[in-house]
């Protein structure tokens, strides 16, 4: 399949201003030119204006053409780009053309496939051109733009390259011992353990990464009539919740996702928790408690102005299991000496007073959410690794260490103690794709979209 010449458009297929037709293979340039009225003699990579034709010659629309030769293009194949008017009509009569001169229709992420099959990124660059695609926030795109510039294969690759060494060192010996001098075992263990840590630097980026690229899910939980809603529009930026003095308004939960220091949240307004015989209220309860279950973090609002009342007390037994934030509202209708009686009177660790109706302390709570989360403020140049990644560099991981604990009794054994660094080894290959099966890479360029 590696030789046939694919054809997909590689913008959505919805009208717009202009559409984009991708063409790669042996037979792209071939198949282009019949599609487009070219001059006999082209250069590579300049654009042409002109008509796009069907078999009969009839014009379907007039457009630009570039053609990337390979392996100086996005697939390392010979590449036709075709950018005609968006119109949905039109992009599928070119594509229709395309196949039956003998293109094939491209399959989800099959030009990316093939660029990595034609050396033309790794593994980890293909993972990173399907992230940016789906990247729902600005720091996620910066993430993927990050691996795809290369910035975790250097990584992976200098871990890799000092175990290399390190094998290398033994097998010298093995195959030279007259000539080489005996290896210390010290030496052996400190490039272990620095591979190991550099592999656990790597590891603690996870969890990050996959809120970066997921975000979270935030919950905001209260009796009703607290300043659940008021919190959430300040949040959201705008009244998307509706806010009334009448109690049980929100009687189901109201969902927004917002961008919280570049971290995609979904925010979750929901139903006052309180005893209530309203059939319609109940339902938005028992949503509510379902939805507090999937947070991943929990906000409990409580009203300054009225204090803790035993309707809030409960309703905090329910939740503190899952370590809430605790949050006083109305702090504008409250002195700062009754701030001081508050905090010594209940037993909450932390308690931030906000106002939403003034927007104050906002930004404290902000910082909370990622607090609780484990997560501090960086720089925007770091990598993040996904599961896959963590997956390999745990074998690896685990693989060295145990290497390390006998270190003294392989030492007399240089085969197996090669072996084993070189299986760890293996791991990181996979990461970057140097070794790798084809459920793998199913795996991975099956999120793609098609044209991708």
């Amino acid at each position: 399949m590696i030789k046939d010449t694919i054809v997909a458009n590689a913008t959505p297929l919805i009208p717009s201003a202009v559409s984009i037709i991708r063409i790669s293979g042996d037979r792209a340039l071939e198949i282009g030119r019949k599609l487009f009225r070219l001059p006999e003699s082209i250069r590579e990579r300049r654009v042409y204006f002109g008509k796009i034709t069907d078999s009969k010659g009839s014009v379907i629309d007039e457009g630009l053409f570039i053609f990337f030769k390979g392996p100086r293009s996005f697939t390392g194949e010979d590449v036709v780009e075709i950018y005609p008017h968006g119109s949905v009509p039109v992009v599928k009569k070119i594509i229709e053309e395309a196949v039956n001169l003998g293109a094939r229709f491209a399959q989800p992420g099959e030009f990316t496939k093939r660029a990595f099959i034609n050396g033309k990124i790794d593994l980890t660059q293909a993972e990173a051109i399907a992230d940016l695609i789906e990247a729902r926030s600005e720091k996620a795109s910066r993430v993927a733009v990050n691996i795809l510039e290369g910035k975790l294969s250097e990584k992976v690759k200098e871990l890799r390259n000092s175990l290399l060494y390190l094998v290398s060192l033994i097998e010298a010996e093995i195959n030279f011992p007259e000539d080489v001098e005996e290896i210390d075992p010290d030496q052996i263990k400190k490039g272990l353990e620095h591979v190991i840590k550099g592999i656990d630097d790597l590891l603690r980026t996870y969890r990050k990464g996959e809120i970066i690229r997921e975000g979270i899910k935030l919950a905001i939980v209260g009796r009703p009539n607290v300043g659940k809603s008021s919190l959430f529009n300040a949040l959201v930026g705008y009244e998307r919740a509706i806010v009334s003095e009448y109690r049980g308004t929100t009687r189901d939960f109201i969902e927004e996702t917002v961008s919280i220091k570049g971290i995609p949240v979904k925010l979750l307004d929901t139903a006052g928790l309180r005893e209530t015989e309203d059939k319609i209220e109940l339902i938005g309860i028992k949503k509510a408690k379902e939805k507090i279950e999937e947070a991943d973090v929990v906000i409990f609002v409580f009203d300054l102005s009225e204090g803790l009342t035993d309707e809030d007390l409960r309703i905090y037994e329910q939740i503190k299991y899952k370590d809430p934030i605790v949050v006083g509202n109305k702090s504008d209708l409250v002195n700062e000496k009754e701030l001081d009686i508050f905090r010594k009177k209940y037993y909450f660790k932390n308690v931030l007073f906000v106002s939403t109706k003034l927007q104050k302390n906002l930004d404290h709570l902000e910082e909370e959410i990622f607090h609780k989360l484990g997560i501090i403020e960086d720089s925007d140049s770091e990598i993040y690794i996904n599961l896959r990644h963590y997956k390999a560099l745990e074998k690896a991981k685990n693989i060295l260490k145990k290497t390390v604990q006998n270190i003294d009794e392989l030492i007399d054994f240089k085969e197996i103690l090669m072996l084993e660094i070189s299986e760890a080894e293996k791991y990181l290959e996979e990461i970057t794709g140097e070794i790798t099966t084809e459920d793998v890479l199913e795996n991975i360029f099956s999120r793609f979209c098609i044209g991708k």
